[in-house]
């Protein structure tokens, strides 16, 4: 497998020279560092094991009935989901093999399962002689696979139980049971246990394989069931360091899925900036977001793209399942090119929002920019968000511009940080040549003084920059240089969410129909992401604006606001005419 690049990736992403797919296994290119990792992983003594080059029998493939083999992207991944730090721990706390239909998730669930009931899985001493980590199999295993249906785990189950030839039962003693494989006289089993989250609390668990995670969501309980199995890994003594690897199918953005959640902690994981371990291993293929799937010559370019690790599969017959009238665009996109899918509703397609991440660009101290900040007190999220003058590139400042309630005990009472925002905001003011901010107030009251919340803070900023901000945000006679109220109950209200409607629905054509041919470029945080692709088409007098799924719904789509709201002052200060011809400057370039 090859590597390039590209300006238009996600984070955690590079491009397959051959076939231009996207991927995401950290796969190193460098030799070195390649067999540096090799030689820490726990993977080529699993893989000799699996595929019978032992003295104890290995697996054999449930249909074909011929000695089991991985495929490379398979190793690929075993080599780094058993790799260790020099402490014998392993690198990657949980996992995701996320792929199109047909590229063998299944089998390779139940052949991890099977390896973890028996094979050298578990890291003990390292060899005098090699240097390099000594593995073997578990004392007392407890491999579960959960699925949202107990039909689904049982015919993983099924799967890895005619991974077993009659020579292998008799030699490790195996029962093979409907729910459960057990080595007789052991108390070691693999099972599949009930879908009810109660009876699975607590079990000591080695290996959890979570399957179809794209169908576990709140409303079918699929979230809590994947959270007991995480919970129970978790609790693990540390000479058994138990791991829960997921299976799925690309994911629907906004239905809160298992799949979707474990995605977006991945994306923040890998985002420029974040100081915590980096453990989440993503296994991905995906086809480039830009392929045609209304050509043959499209959608084949696209299939060999999404199976560059499945050649066993007749695309020639995908692509016909693509071209059925019953068969959905959303489907094929998800299905067979292995790319994220949106609901009816969706604001942008949020493939193309993802192809348009302009990652690692850069920009200088100086430089012309419009703000826009949403704010919220307490229940919605507070955003900043920034839009270059130039070339329409929206960024967060200092790539991390959003404030919201934290989860849990730590949010109850939490207000937004009133000085901070104002700090970041001011912080920009000097770093960058502003030339609109618009802030849209909540309608919430400061608990003390019973004005709004933010006025206090709109007030000083307009006081102290309406003679640097050459366009208004509210122009004219009893005007401010940065309030923006969306409030339809204030003077101008109307006007102004009349001039957002009609910036929204510029943004949406720039996504939706000139995609990378167009002018729009943004930094490809998690964050952002989630809030665009959370956000939804909401219709009003004027055209089509964007809001939440419900006016109570937690999904916060306040970045997406924001940089609506940073576009249409960037335009609304370029049609101006006020702006000054920009000079050459010197100052520090800031990497975003």
């Amino acid at each position: 497998m090859t590597t390039a690049t590209s300006d238009l990736l996600l984070p955690g992403y590079w491009v397959d020279e051959e076939t231009g797919a996207w991927c995401s296994l950290p796969w190193p290119t460098d030799p070195d560092e390649k067999m540096a990792l090799v030689r820490s992983s726990l993977a080529p003594q699993i893989i000799n094991w699996s595929e019978g080059r032992t003295d104890e029998p290995g697996l054999w493939h449930y249909m074909h009935r011929t000695p089991w083999r991985w495929t490379p992207g398979q190793k690929r991944f075993l080599i780094l989901w058993y790799a260790l730090d020099g402490d014998g721990r392993f690198i990657y706390r949980s996992g995701v093999k996320r792929g199109a239909k047909g590229t063998g998730k299944d089998p390779m669930l139940a052949a991890v399962c099977n390896t973890e009931l028996l094979g050298p899985v578990e890291p003990y001493d390292i060899d005098d002689k090699t240097g390099l980590w000594l593995g073997r199999s578990r004392g007392f295993p407890l491999v579960q696979v959960m699925s949202n249906s107990e039909d689904q785990s049982k015919k993983v189950l099924r799967i890895a139980n005619g991974m077993w030839t009659q020579e292998a039962r008799d030699h490790y003693q195996l029962d093979c049971g409907e729910t459960r494989t057990i080595i007789k006289g052991t108390g070691a089993r693999f099972e599949v246990p009930t879908a009810a989250e109660e009876s699975s609390e607590g079990d000591p668990v080695t290996f959890a394989g979570i399957n179809e995670s794209h169908h576990m969501t709140p409303s079918n309980g699929g979230d809590d069931n994947a959270a007991v199995i995480r919970r129970n890994v978790a609790k693990s003594p540390a000479d058994v360091q138990a791991r829960a690897l997921e299976f799925t199918n690309a994911h629907v953005e906004g239905m809160a899925s298992v799949a979707e959640a474990s995605f977006q902690a991945w994306q923040a994981q890998m985002a420029a900036g974040y100081k915590g371990k980096r453990d989440i291993l993503y296994d991905t293929i995906e086809a480039p977001p830009g392929t045609d799937i209304l050509t043959e010559a499209g959608r084949m370019a696209g299939l060999t793209a999404a199976y560059m690790d499945a050649p066993w599969n007749d695309k020639i017959r995908i692509s016909d399942e693509m071209m059925d009238r019953r068969t959905t665009v959303a489907d094929s996109i998800r299905f067979y090119l292995n790319g994220l899918g949106s609901e009816e509703d969706t604001w942008v397609d949020p493939n193309a929002f993802d192809a348009l991440a302009a990652a690692g660009t850069v920009v200088g101290d100086g430089e012309q920019i419009a703000l826009f900040l949403d704010c919220s007190k307490s229940e919605d999220a507070t955003g900043l968000m920034a839009c270059r003058l130039s070339d329409m590139y929206c960024f967060q400042l200092d790539g991390d511009s959003v404030w919201q309630k934290p989860h849990g005990a730590l949010g109850k009472g939490w207000l937004a940080p009133r000085a901070e925002v104002d700090a970041k905001v001011r912080s920009a003011m000097a770093r960058f040549d502003v030339v609109w901010l618009g802030i849209d107030p909540s309608p919430a009251k400061d608990d003390s003084t019973e004005a709004l919340y933010w006025m206090s803070m709109i007030d000083g900023l307009h006081r102290d920059f309406a003679k640097k901000l050459p366009v208004w945000a509210t122009p004219g006679a009893g005007g401010s240089s940065v309030l923006f109220d969306m409030r339809l109950s204030q003077s101008g209200g109307v006007k102004r969410n009349q001039a957002f409607t009609l910036a929204a629905e510029m943004v949406a054509r720039w996504i939706d129909e000139e995609g990378v041919d167009g002018p729009l470029r943004h930094d490809g945080s998690a964050i952002l992401r989630t809030h665009v692709h959370q956000a939804r088409r909401r219709p009003n007098q004027w055209g089509i604006s964007l809001g939440k799924v419900t006016r109570d719904s937690s999904k916060h789509i306040d970045l997406a606001v924001c940089m609506v709201g940073a576009v249409m002052g960037a335009r609304e200060a370029l049609n101006s005419g006020k702006l000054a011809k920009k000079t050459e400057h010197s100052g520090k370039v800031w990497a975003l």
